[in-house]
């Protein structure tokens, strides 16, 4: 039981930022490294607000999600918007040069110290489990904003103009859906779920401007998995890679080999988002290699 519970805020944690990665990728065809950094600002805009400022967890952690919305549509103006017609690896390249940006900013502003958020947190009394209140709080604001961003996609005409624009962008400008407008607030709900993820990170664990190392190989990862440009998908695989993770390190390969006890450290799960990244990524190269024979056979 517990294992289903860590992997649950686990990914939770993950999928809304990986959910992110998928839908840029859907619309613009490209793979945004700054998503990661995104998801940094998110956990200390709420740091400034809550801790430094003293506004409430919520109203703080909503704030710091409208902010980074913004400041992902600001980095399109400036930098993305000129790109339009670049190639898919110029603007990841592009990307990652706002991703150093970020993070180098964020370490000249706060350093390299941890900072910690506090919380109210009660234990849950649960036979046999932990959970806290702030474990229950992490997977109901994951899960219920997935919902809401899903219902928002296939019941409003916004969504239905950025599911459009993510099957045929070319076709749904020439339609006369106002394209530059969608892809702006594209960028706001990439950079407000992204800040989502790296808030409820945050309250978690602690606030560095290395969090985001923590952060990069199981969102793509789980992006991999569920399917670069399918944004749902990538949810999926968040939630498919965090189990995979958690029941792994879980299992007492000591007893199972006659020996005693014996599990696999924590960092293995590393090496399972590696693992699942390459072999994801291996597949790919073997079908286009395929499909490439077959054109010129």
């Amino acid at each position: 039981m517990q294992v289903i519970v860590n992997s649950m805020i686990y990914a939770s944690q993950i999928a809304v930022i990986a959910l992110g990665v998928s839908m840029c990728y859907s619309i613009l065809r490209f793979t945004n490294f700054a998503q990661i950094q995104y998801a940094v600002v998110g956990g200390y805009l709420l740091y400034v607000l809550s801790a430094l400022l003293g506004l409430p967890i919520l109203p703080a952690a909503i704030l710091a999600m409208a902010g980074t919305g913004l400041l992902a549509v600001a980095i399109d103006m400036l930098v993305f918007a000129k790109m339009r017609e670049a190639t898919a690896e110029s603007k990841m390249i592009a990307s990652w040069g706002v991703a150093l940006f970020i993070r180098s900013v964020i370490a000249a502003i706060f350093g390299g110290s941890a900072l910690y958020i506090e919380t109210n947190i009660s234990l849950l009394p649960l036979s046999g489990v932990f959970i806290t209140s702030l474990d229950i709080f992490v997977v109901l604001a994951s899960l219920g904003s997935m919902v809401v961003l899903h219902l928002a996609l296939v019941r409003t005409r916004l969504g239905t103009a950025l599911r459009a624009m993510s099957s045929n962008l070319g076709l749904s400008r020439a339609r006369g859906i106002p394209t530059e407008t969608m892809i702006r607030l594209m960028w706001f709900i990439v950079g407000a779920f992204a800040a989502m993820g790296g808030i409820l990170v945050a309250l978690q664990t602690q606030l560095t401007p290395n969090m985001d190392l923590s952060i990069l190989l199981p969102v793509f990862a789980a992006v991999a998995i569920g399917g670069m440009s399918n944004i749902f998908g990538a949810v999926a695989g968040a939630f498919l890679l965090s189990f995979t993770q958690n029941v792994l390190i879980a299992i007492d390969f000591g007893s199972l080999l006659g020996g005693n006890p014996w599990y696999l450290p924590a960092q293995f799960k590393d090496l399972v988002a590696v693992t699942a990244l390459v072999i994801v990524l291996m597949a790919n190269l073997q079908g286009r290699l395929a499909r490439w024979g077959k054109a010129t056979a």
